[in-house]
């Protein structure tokens, strides 16, 4: 059985996520991060990205271009296997002042690996859903 202290720490370390892409903060986006060429990401419609870099350099075009968003996330499912942890989970993307029925629907998996500076993000895979 996974320690409640733990798996405490993995949702706190995917919120940071969430709340950096939130606030369009490219500064806490990095912080959420492992920087090693292993990481990976997918975006919605978009081909995968490898390495430190190519992943950093997407998100400051995707932070610096888009406007203010509300993202409300449900948690699907959390598996730990200290140290890789993964959150399953359903974000719903709007754009602030825009009704709850007008947000995009993308499901996601946000992978964390445990090393000295906490659980650092190491791949984030979303893809639209469609109704």
């Amino acid at each position: 059985m996974t320690s409640p202290i733990i798996r405490a720490q993995v949702e706190a370390t995917n919120q940071r996520f969430y709340d950096a892409f939130g606030a369009r903060d490219l500064d806490a986006m990095i912080a959420c991060w492992a920087s090693t060429d292993e990481i990976a990401c997918v975006h919605p419609g978009s081909p995968w990205i490898r390495g430190w870099e190519s992943v950093r350099d997407t998100w400051e075009v995707i932070l610096s271009g888009i406007g203010p968003i509300a993202i409300d996330v449900e948690v699907v499912e959390i598996v730990i296997c200290d140290p890789v942890a993964w959150v399953s989970c359903v974000e719903r993307v709007r754009a602030v002042g825009a009704p709850a029925d007008h947000a995009s629907e993308v499901a996601a998996t946000n992978m964390f690996v445990l090393d000295a500076h906490g659980w650092q993000m190491v791949l984030h895979h979303a893809s639209a859903v469609i109704a």
